[in-house]
């Protein structure tokens, strides 16, 4: 019985650190010893201009400096989700490391993209349990996106119809918010998600010698709420990140003079834990546990690649029709609700 509970567990921590790719990523240091500290936020107001629009801060007192932050941050993801879904056609490669109970989890793979707003990228991702690999794959032509999971030959697949989804309005799309239909998947859908259910702040970071800005999501009370009370509990869930912090490129490279505004470091912090006692005090000390980090490398430019390399072919497995969730979480209409599984 002991065994079989041992396995479980184990099946239920790999399924978390693969789906956490892209729902909930969570990747194994600090951003960097020379990281500005998040609180204040950014006070190097030149950058910020030099970046994306500000709002002018009438004083420095420290509830205009948070305010300020939030509008930098909301505008910095939103070039952020922009470059992902509008811009250049890139791949870059991909490492996962996920702390369990006493446990790291590694995980490599690759992604890549067409962007240019066609909704078409392909993120792959095997994870390293000491005892077997397991796949995560995700991928989209624009019109179906996929993901298929395979935990100890046990294989999960979904499907989303994105033509089901809102997309762009008549107009210029440069004025227009990122519709629901380019927020499905991979990062779009994790930084999407971040901007929904977490209040944000910047600042600008060194990392590995190389200027950062550094977005910081704080999961908000009511968020908190909604999923203590559908998972029907009281104590927060250990591994259930409740800050996640994004780092991103202040600067395109030097040899390729790409990838300003893409993330390249993303890391998903526990509740602040009791670490020890401070004797003469009485007070307890606390800091937060990192749970994933996930760490984009080696991003390059590329051609836009054939609509063929984003095809996915199902072979013979059942799947899961999602696209009402996604639906509901955009309020749109679905006259006719999709049955799952389907072949």
């Amino acid at each position: 019985m002991k065994v079989t509970q041992r396995h479980s567990v184990r099946i239920l921590l790999l399924a978390t650190a693969l789906v956490s790719v892209f729902v909930c990523l969570r990747f194994a240091d600090p951003l960097n010893a020379q990281q500005v500290t998040t609180e204040p936020p950014v006070s190097r107001t030149g950058d910020q201009e030099e970046s994306f629009q500000s709002r002018s801060v009438d004083s420095d007192n420290s509830q205009d400096l948070v305010a300020k932050s939030r509008v930098d941050a909301a505008n910095l993801l939103q070039l952020v989700l922009r470059q992902l879904v509008s811009g250049a056609a890139f791949d870059a490669k991909v490492r996962e490391i996920v702390w369990t109970t006493g446990r790291e989890v590694i995980g490599v793979g690759t992604y890549e993209q067409s962007g240019e707003n066609t909704g078409r990228f392909n993120l792959q991702l095997t994870m390293h349990d000491g005892k077997g690999k397991h796949r995560l794959q995700q991928i989209s032509d624009g019109r179906l996106v996929w993901t298929r999971s395979e935990i100890s030959d046990a294989v999960k697949l979904t499907r989303v119809e994105l033509g089901k989804l809102p997309g762009w309005a008549p107009g210029s799309t440069s004025e227009q918010p990122i519709p629901p239909r380019l927020q499905v998947g991979a990062w779009a859908e994790m930084l999407s998600t971040l901007q929904r259910d977490h209040d944000l702040s910047v600042t600008t970071a060194k990392l590995k010698e190389k200027p950062v800005f550094v977005i910081t999501g704080q999961l908000r009370d009511q968020t908190r709420k909604a999923v203590l009370s559908k998972a029907k509990r009281s104590d927060w869930p250990m591994l259930y990140p409740t800050q996640i912090r994004v780092a991103v490129n202040a600067e395109p490279d030097a040899d390729t003079n790409f990838g300003i505004y893409l993330p390249v470091r993303i890391e998903f912090w526990s509740d602040p834990i009791a670490i020890s006692g401070d004797q003469v005090t009485g007070t307890e000390r606390s800091k937060r546990r990192l749970i994933t980090l996930v760490e984009l490398y080696s991003i390059r430019p590329i051609t836009t690649p054939s609509p063929e390399r984003f095809r996915f072919d199902n072979v013979n497995v059942d799947f899961s029709n999602e696209t009402e969730r996604y639906l509901q979480r955009h309020d749109a209409q679905l006259t006719e609700r999709p049955s799952a599984p389907l072949r």
